[in-house]
């Protein structure tokens, strides 16, 4: 009987401190003085005051009413342009990790809006500037962990601003950010390759250099991939196959320094990466 009544108590406790969450949850909602103001505004009054706090910079305040503005009128062009500035304003409010995925619901839902272009380009350029964020945020992070999806992703968002908006005014800006993307992507194999060199994983050192000589071979890192593939192989004992790379060194570089003194570990400083 006491286990039956302990029980009962329990689950009258545990009612009220679920009325209670609901209570200030609904109270919270009650006291939202953007939501608040909001009450009534028709759909262009709304976005014209999200755009006008977005204009002046204020973010968060901007944020709050391209919110409220999604809520109450999910539709229309009103709405689907709100989405992009949403995204704008999170991006610079320092939540990124918001504003890539009301892109890409934007990109889902909408296909075929005439703001396609800036839309890819958005993504692309948070993308870009926010992994270039991280590498200054955190100097000592080891280029060799790093995951380059987000650089991937920026490259494909400008890629197809190139490719499907050739006209479009944001072409000229992600051309050139993906040549600087290239170059990023193809130093970060570099540096893995060297990585793997430095604590003699030769087979590793050997395929992170091949995926950087297959995947940016127009970039001027491949002349040192060829150079580390050669030490590896000989590291390994196939002199055969050091032999084959170092005439493909000798004949796409014919003057590389690299065929009359072998290549040797140097290290490569973290900030060196975004650079060339």
């Amino acid at each position: 009987m006491g286990n039956i009544r302990l029980f009962s108590l329990l689950k009258v406790a545990l009612g009220v401190i679920v009325s209670s969450i609901i209570l200030s949850a609904c109270s919270s909602d009650n006291l939202d003085p953007v939501r608040e103001e909001t009450k009534g505004w028709s759909v262009e009054k709304l976005y014209n005051e999200a755009s006008t706090e977005l204009g002046k910079h204020n973010w968060n305040k901007a944020i709050k009413l391209y919110e409220v503005l999604e809520a109450t009128y999910p539709y229309g062009k009103y709405a689907q342009q709100g989405m992009l500035d949403l995204a704008y304003a999170y991006y610079n409010s320092d939540t990124p990790e918001l504003a890539i995925p009301e892109i890409d619901l934007f990109i889902r839902t909408y296909p075929t809006n005439e703001n396609m272009d800036y839309a890819l380009y958005l993504k692309g350029y948070i993308n870009y500037y926010n992994d270039n964020g991280l590498l200054s945020r955190f100097s000592k992070q080891d280029l060799s962990e790093r995951d380059p999806k987000g650089l991937k992703d920026a490259y494909f968002a400008f890629a197809e601003v190139v490719n499907k908006y050739p006209d479009s005014k944001y072409v000229l800006d992600s051309k050139d950010k993906m040549n600087k993307l290239v170059n990023a992507l193809a130093r970060g194999e570099l540096f893995r390759a060297r990585h793997y060199m430095q604590i003699k994983a030769y087979i590793a050192g050997i395929n992170r250099a091949q995926q950087l000589i297959t995947n940016y071979p127009n970039t001027i890192y491949v002349e040192e991939a060829l150079a580390m593939q050669v030490v590896a192989y000989r590291e390994l004992g196939e002199l055969q196959l050091a032999n084959q790379t170092q005439q493909v060194l000798q004949l796409n570089f014919p003057n590389s320094q690299y065929l009359s003194t072998p290549w040797v570990f140097q290290d490569m400083p973290w900030y060196s990466f975004w650079r060339s």
